[in-house]
């Protein structure tokens, strides 16, 4: 399969993953303050923040951090990355079990929403690098 080299359609691919991701999240909240629990087991979860927490001391001490500046970046960078596992995980089970309930025009609301989102922060961050 050959990836296309139009602007539009790359821009609107990852301005849907985005949104799909920002959904998921926002699920994922919900699922978690509803007395759910952690939607990621805990072995799995402790995995990912060491294997997270490991590559990004290694990334920042590349970089030029200090010792103690790369496991402190380390840290906060696993940190983020299991809450937005977390999170994601918790979105799709939420979306499994009460999808219906939710209904599809309130979804579909938040997709149109998040792609807006999405693209501004996309068109952001690729002007500003």
């Amino acid at each position: 399969m050959q990836w296309t080299n139009n602007k539009f359609i790359t821009t609107l691919g990852i301005s849907i993953v985005l949104a799909f991701g920002m959904i998921s999240v926002v699920f994922g909240v919900i699922y978690i303050s509803s007395g759910e629990g952690i939607p990621v087991p805990l072995p799995a979860l402790l995995m990912a923040f060491a294997i997270v927490f490991v590559l990004g001391s290694v990334f920042f001490e590349e970089r030029g951090a200090d010792r103690v500046g790369a496991l402190v970046g380390g840290g906060i960078v696993a940190a983020i990355v299991s809450l937005v596992m977390m999170l994601v995980c918790g979105g799709v089970l939420y979306l499994l079990t009460n999808g219906r309930d939710t209904g599809i025009d309130k979804i579909i609301s938040m997709l149109a929403v998040f792609m807006v989102v999405g693209m501004a922060a996309f068109s952001y961050l690729r002007t500003h690098r």
